[in-house]
């Protein structure tokens, strides 16, 4: 009887070390996406990669950041012909994910700020931005 207890106690105490699934997926990921491409394929890529990661790994376990740099400028714009998917930078957004935009690569290219999508916010530079945030934990992704 003893013997018993004792066997069922070691029993519990295992299952009680193994971490759950739901500990597992309740694993806060922090992820900046770089965004470059502008053209129609570039943009769909990106919004698609976004959506599933959310979906992947469960919008409340997933802080995501984009940051478009370079053309992908003008597929983050209110007025630029090159915005195509503006429609679902707003929906992502509308999931809990913030856009940014390469203030560099504004001045470069001759966008202003008001051109920007309203969910879009501008960093001081793509580069000096990553590497902030990679000296705080978060992960980097290039699509």
């Amino acid at each position: 009887m003893r013997r018993t207890l004792v066997l069922i106690a070691l029993t519990v105490a295992c299952l009680a070390a193994i971490p759950s699934a739901h500990a597992a997926a309740a694993k806060k990921y922090h992820v900046v996406m770089q965004w470059t491409e502008v053209d129609s394929l570039g943009q769909w890529v990106m919004t698609k990669h976004v959506g599933n990661m959310l979906d992947d790994l469960g919008q409340d376990n997933v802080q995501l950041e984009v940051l478009a740099y370079g053309p992908a400028v003008f597929a983050v714009t209110k007025t630029r012909p090159q915005t195509k998917f503006a429609s679902d930078i707003d929906k992502l957004t509308q999931r809990g994910v913030t856009f940014h935009v390469c203030s560099h690569a504004m001045a470069l290219l001759g966008v202003q700020k008001d051109e920007l999508l309203p969910t879009v916010s501008p960093v001081q530079g793509a580069m000096s931005y990553m590497l902030l945030k990679h000296t705080e934990g978060w992960q980097i992704l290039k699509p």
